[in-house]
């Protein structure tokens, strides 16, 4: 339901020239959902006029991709990673209206580079984002990734759900990880196609780092690979051990 109140998506895509309406809201949810929305657009130019000071001159703004929690990754924007005390007026009106503090992200492509921030802290201060040229990023991993989850009706029933991990250093060390969706990787790979200066970019299922130490520390999937082999190898022949001890234990008291 948090997915279908959140007009964030909505509102950036209609500003890509690509507008669609959610579907499935109640009439309480259309009408809280039509006033997050007028007033998301109000802050999205905001946000875009702000945008339009950082762009040198002949760079030019080609579309945008929204992510927030509901939809993409929520591991670095939500619970205690996602709490923000909005400082200025924008910031706190934008909270208030949103009943949103960092959730809501924003990649600009530009015919330069992509910068990156979250919404409201780039409100509160125009400083507050990343770039990365293009011509920086050497290799990109864009790996699609599936899932088979149970039906609504019968467990058996099985709904395959997709999703695209993208990751990426640039030549001077910054690092960016994110989960898209499927309408995420689609923008991401006609700019690929499209923007001249993402050309030589090269498209790898697998993480590249820069060096060994990034390739250890900052690498997810690496962690999420050591995460369950840690699993599958102690934690469960330790489970299995203590069952087998207290089945013992068990019929030894008898």
């Amino acid at each position: 339901m948090a997915i279908l109140s959140n007009p964030f998506i909505h509102v950036v895509e209609a500003m890509n020239g690509t507008p669609t309406r959610p579907v499935g809201l109640t009439t309480a949810l259309t009408q809280r959902y039509k006033a997050r929305e007028a007033a998301l657009y109000i802050t999205m130019h905001q946000v875009m006029a702000q945008v339009g000071t950082l762009l040198t001159p002949g760079e030019r703004v080609v579309n945008l991709m929204p992510m927030t929690n509901e939809a993409n990754s929520g591991v670095a924007t939500d619970g205690l990673m996602g709490m923000y005390a909005p400082k200025n007026a924008a910031a706190k009106q934008y909270a208030a209206a949103q009943d949103s503090l960092r959730g809501n992200r924003l990649w600009v492509f530009t015919t330069q580079r992509l910068l990156f921030f979250t919404v409201i802290e780039f409100l509160d201060d125009p400083g507050a984002y990343q770039a990365y040229p293009y011509a920086r990023i050497r290799r990109m991993k864009l790996a699609e990734r599936h899932i088979s989850i149970p039906g609504n009706a019968h467990f058996w029933q099985r709904t395959r759900v997709s999703w695209y991990a993208v990751d990426f250093q640039t030549e001077d060390g910054n690092i960016f990880t994110e989960t898209l969706t499927p309408a995420n990787a689609a923008l991401l790979k006609r700019n690929l196609l499209q923007l001249p200066a993402m050309a030589d970019i090269e498209l790898t299922d697998g993480v590249t780092r820069n060096n060994r130490w990034d390739a250890v520390m900052s690498n997810s999937a690496l962690h999420g690979k050591l995460l369950m082999g840690f699993f599958w190898v102690v934690a469960i022949p330790f489970l299995l051990w203590l069952t087998w001890m207290a089945i013992m234990a068990g019929m030894g008291r008898a």
